[in-house]
Parts: structure tokens; sequence; C-alpha cells
């Protein structure tokens, strides 16, 4: 039995540095395997005599694999056997050590030498069928199914959410599957096609508690029950910390009583997730704070980091530079000096700040050099324990889909034109991808159409025919203003508009801000078909989430959806100013253009533009 390292959250390699250097990995170990060996590709340097991995695990010396010279891709076996399983994880060390040619010392292998690509972690024994409702999430999973009747609940359909949420948290990095699916009329899943596949089915009514309940030919299913007040507490109970005392097959949860976590002003780098915080190298020394707006749980403006940290002290025959940057911007520098100790307040430019700031301080020194492989290596060491201070953007910084997920928190509304089955999968694949963006759990509610217009809260709204109220449609950035015309409006008001010759119909995912909180929707012209397909596609790839810019992800029939991005989206949290971003409309009609003229032929189009009320 095998797994991608993907999936299991090492990411797409595992790289090291320098001649000598070692790399920690934390594998998953379902109950009943233990682990076999890492296959993979390994990616080595030039000039390399001779090169081999220690593999250690829990202080003992598994085993050394040697590395053969010459060959730019080399299969690779790592074997794992012995290595110590403690609470479901192996932490295996692998020990780098290169020789060059000639005792050369080559430049390139400072940044990076050796890399482990597509990696597969083999297991060996029998996977542990789940017993207690503790065990029913195993430390891999390949997919989460959810299991509800035809027009589901609010309560039903709120649960959903949550788990789709709170599992996709949980697996952070893995990109989990979750599905949405009919339950059959016996009330029993089919039976799952891996022993890591998951199946909750959840039900109004009846006894409340949780149980696990027999499939012919599968893992067991989990039924959640409970009436409107006490379902959410009840799978609340499977993902959350208490979920170890969960030790039967028959449990009922009390109420949690949680509350919205509201996020604090001043915070520390480790409570933002901030890992890797201690790094050494010869000559210069790097480590990257990465600052992520959800990990804040709010998007942020004015932030400043109360920096404790230190650095080797430097010889007198050597000197030193310590720098910080953001990005491209550098914020501070300073002269490394003999007491080897960091502490400097400094602030982001909020123009630097995006979903995901790279904060780097850097030590790099001068001076004495020695033979290569004989040099001592500098440290540098932040302390997790430095202050991180912010304000609440509002507007968010930068906009549009960079936004969210922070502009989604602490709590936000889900609602879809119409609550049927397929609404709900469609607005948990939503939920689940923008969980893939953060570690920090999404609070999705499911609410009605007019109670998520009326509320301030920040919403997702699904409305895959294209029945779309007012109050959003008026502030939608693209619209299809007649059959054969599109609108597309800046956030100054002013507008575009695109005339066919043909009639064309499209799916799109646009950001909106509505009365000071931010709003996803999904919707698309009578086409629900595009509006999945642009799902799908989302889903299909890691990262395409992330990597999503602008306000606007469009789907024309036939092509793959892209992302209208405005040209002069402002990116610093300040209000735009009307009529300095002249040229954003036809920026993204242009684009518009483009994809629809490729899916329909040749199109007869008029531009026309106007100002809208803002710059009248």
């Amino acid at each position: 039995m095998s797994f991608p390292a993907r999936t299991l959250g090492f990411g797409p390699s595992v790289d090291f540095r320098g001649h000598s250097d070692t790399v920690t990995l934390t594998v998953p170990v379902p109950d009943g395997l233990t682990p076999a060996a890492l296959d993979t590709t390994a990616q080595l340097p030039a000039n390399v005599a001779r090169g081999w991995l220690d593999v250690e695990s829990d202080g003992r010396l598994l085993t050394r694999v040697e590395l053969p010279p010459g060959g730019d891709l080399v299969p690779l076996s790592i074997p794992l056997t012995g290595a110590v399983v403690d609470d479901d994880v192996a932490v295996i060390s692998l020990d780098l050590n290169l020789t060059a040619v000639d005792n050369i010392c080559p430049e390139d292998w400072t940044s990076e030498s050796v890399r482990l690509r597509d990696g597969v972690i083999r297991y060996a024994g029998i996977p542990t069928i789940p017993a207690v409702v503790a065990d029913y999430l195993p430390p891999v999973l390949d997919r989460l199914e959810l299991y509800l009747t035809e027009g589901p609940t609010d309560a039903e359909a709120t649960l959903t959410l949550d788990l789709a949420a709170a599992v996709t948290a949980r697996y952070s990095g893995r990109q989990v599957p979750v599905d949405v699916r009919e339950l059959p009329p016996n009330g029993i899943p089919p039976a799952a096609d891996s022993p890591f596949v998951r199946q909750i089915v959840v039900r109004e009514g009846g006894e409340t508690g949780m149980e696990l309940g027999a499939v012919p030919g599968g893992p067991p299913a989990l039924y959640i029950r409970g009436d409107s007040g006490t379902l959410l507490d009840q799978g609340r109970m499977v993902t959350g910390s208490l979920s170890g005392l969960a030790v039967g097959s028959d449990v009922a949860a009390g109420s949690a009583g949680i509350s919205p976590m509201l996020p604090p002003e001043s915070t520390t780098l480790s409570d933002l997730r901030v890992t890797d915080l201690e790094v050494s190298g010869l000559g210069a020394a790097e480590v990257h704070l990465f600052l992520d707006q959800a990990e804040f749980g709010r998007p942020v403006r004015d932030v400043s980091i109360d920096l404790k940290g230190s650095y080797t002290p430097l010889p007198d025959n050597q000197g030193g530079l310590i720098t910080v940057t953001a990005g491209d911007v550098q914020l501070d520098a300073w002269a490394a000096d003999a007491s080897g100790v960091i502490d400097r307040v400094v602030t982001l430019p909020n123009s630097s700040l995006g979903r995901l700031t790279d904060v780097t301080v850097a030590l790099r020194t001068t001076g004495a050099q020695q033979h290569c492989g004989l040099q001592q290596p500098v440290a540098l060491s932040i302390d997790g324990n430095s202050r991180v201070s912010s304000t609440l953007a509002d507007p968010p910084a930068p906009v549009g889909f960079p936004s969210v997920p922070q502009s989604l928190m602490p709590q936000m509304n889900v609602t879809t034109a119409d609550r049927t089955l397929i609404d709900v999968a469609r607005a948990v694949e939503l939920v689940a991808g923008l969980q893939s963006l953060t570690t920090r759990p999404l609070d999705p509610e499911w609410v009605s159409i007019d109670e998520a217009l009326a509320s301030t809260a920040p919403a997702l709204v699904v409305s895959a025919n294209g029945v779309m109220p007012e109050q959003l449609q008026s502030k939608l950035p693209l619209v299809r203003t007649e059959d054969r015309r599109f609108e597309v409006r800046n956030a100054t008001g002013e507008s575009t508009s695109l005339t066919f010759g043909t009639e064309v119909d499209f799916a799109s995912l646009q950001v909106v801000r509505d009365g000071g909180r931010t709003v996803l929707v999904a919707t698309s012209t009578g086409v629900p078909e595009e509006l999945d397909r642009t799902l799908a596609w989302l889903a299909a790839e890691p990262g395409r989430w992330f990597e999503l810019q602008g306000s606007v992800l469009f789907t024309a029939p036939d092509r793959d959806p892209i992302a209208l991005t405005e040209a002069g989206a402002q990116g610093d949290g300040s209000e735009p100013v009307p009529g300095s971003d002249s040229t954003v409309t036809t920026v993204v009609i242009a684009g518009v253009a483009l994809l629809v003229a490729g899916a329909v032929g040749a199109a007869a189009w008029v531009l026309s533009r106007r100002r809208g009320a803002q710059s009248r």
C-alpha cells in the first residue's frame, strides 16, 4: 500500500541545501501499517564525487543510502523499516552529505543541492478498520463522502459545510476531496472503494448522537443524528479537540457552545503558525517569516513585528549585515556585532502586504574565509514569541480573490438560490476550496438568501441558475445585461459594455464588496454545468485557488476558466480614486472578448464607455 508524498502533505519535492543538510519528514501512519520505504527520484547536482543519506528515527540510525555519482535524475528507494511510530506519526530525519569532485567548492550547492521529487511512501501491513468514533478519521484520508437526502434541512446543510471545512483544515496541504452524495433509499451508503475513504451520513431527527454502522464490503459509515439544536454539536465532536474521548461505537455529545474566535490586535509568530525559525549556512543564513493574513483571522494592515532573536557572534576578522525585507522592499538593515542579539521593531508598508507575505531576515558575512567544508557555519534564529501587531483592513488589502478567505472570517453565511442537494454540494466544494488556503478553520453557517442579504456578516452566495438579488446583481464586476451584452464594472463605478453578434453564456466566481463586507458569488447565465466545470477545474490541481488574482473567474463554454484582473487594482488598502483607473475595464473586457470569441466564433461587438454613479 502506498501514498504519494503530496497526499501526505510533503509538497512536490524534498529539498536539501549545501554539502551537508538535514531534512525532517513527519510521516502519517494509519493504524495497522508501518512505513516501509520512500520511493523517489533524486535530482543530483553536478560535481558530486560521493554522496549519501543517513536515515534516522528517534535518534537511531536506520540505514545509509548511497547516492550514485553522475547522472542528473536517478531513481532512489530509501528504506524506512524500523521507524518509531508515536501517536500515528513517524518522524524521519534524512541527513545529507556530499563530497565534491577534486575537493572543489561548488557555489551552486549553497541554495540547492539534492532534490527528492515525486516521492511515494510505501507501507507494510493491513489497515485496521475503525471500531470507535475516536478512530474514525485516519491519519491518511483518500476522500470524504457526505451523504444527505434530497432537499436537506438548514441544520443538515450547516453541519455538512462545517464538516467540509473542519476536515479540509485537519488535512491541510493534502487536497482531500470532499463529495456530497445522495443517501440511497435503504439509508446505507455503497461500499467505499478504498479503506481510507470515510463516509458520513448526516440526518436531522431521530436519536441524538453518533454511531458507526456497518457497510457491506467496505469500512463502516458514521451516522450523525440530532435535532436542529444538537446536530452541529455532534458533528463537531468528530473533528474537534475532544474527539479522542469518543472511545465507543455509539456516542452522544453535549452542547459545545462554541463562539466565533475573534482575532486579537497583537499576537505572536508562533500563534500565526510561522515555523522554521532557525537556520544555518556557510557565510549566509535566511529565516523566512511567512505571514498569512488568514492566520490573523481577518484582513490586516499596519503590521509591525517586534523581532527578537539571535545569531552567531562574528569574530573580529569578519563583518556582517542583517537585513529585513518584505518581498523586494527592504524594511531595515544593521551591522552584525559581537552581541549576537536581534531586538528590532520593523513595520511593513501596506503596499507590500499580500494574502501571504514573505518577511525575510538574512545574515550575510564578509571577511575571512576558509577552505570549502572547513568554514564554520553561521546560525540565525528568530524567537517564535516575537509579537506581531496589526489593525483591521477595511476594505481588505489586497482586493479580490487574494482577500479571501481572511475577509470571510470569523464567521460567514452560506446561501443558495435553491436548497437542493446539488446546490449544497456546490457550496461544500467552495467552502473546501476556501479552507484549503488556510489551516485556521472557517465557520460557515447555512442561512436563507434573505438572511444573508440582511446580515452584515461576510457571505458565500451560490446561484447556479443566475437568479440573483438586485442588491448583489448591481455590484457584480461582470454581468450579462441582455442575451448578447456584457457589462464590466470597476470599483469606481466606471463600466464598459460588450455586445456580441450571438447569445453567449458563461459561469463565474466573483468577489464583491457589499455594505462593508465581502461576498463571494458563484453564478452563471442559466448554465449550471459551466459552474460545475469551474469548480472541478479549481479542485483538479493543488494551488489553483491560491493563484487566483483579480475579482472575476470567468468560464466560457469549451474554454478553461480564466481570472480577469483589473489593471489598476489597489493592493494597499487605500480607497480607489474615481477616474484614476481608466484602463481597467478595457483590460477586463478584452479578456472576455478573447475568451468568448474563441468559444462562439467571430463576434460582432461594440464597446461603449460610461461613468457610474460614483464618478458623475
